[in-house]
């Protein structure tokens, strides 16, 4: 079984969560105010101008990975 390349993995890198989820798990935004979403599963997962916020976690990015 073949692994994953680099290029596949930088590719992926370059996907926002907004935009991941948008495409591939629309039902899971809620939105939250102006260009703000947070999720159904995780409510404390902030996404707002191309960043994400897991407040929960402490934790946050700008792509899907």
């Amino acid at each position: 079984m073949p692994g994953v390349s680099r290029e596949q993995i930088e590719r992926a890198r370059q996907i926002d969560l907004l935009s991941y989820l948008e495409t591939h798990e629309p039902q899971e935004l809620k939105p939250d105010g102006p260009g703000r979403y947070t999720t159904a599963s995780h409510d404390s997962l902030i996404i707002s101008n191309g960043m994400w916020a897991w407040n929960s976690r402490s934790i946050g990015g700008r792509s899907a990975l």
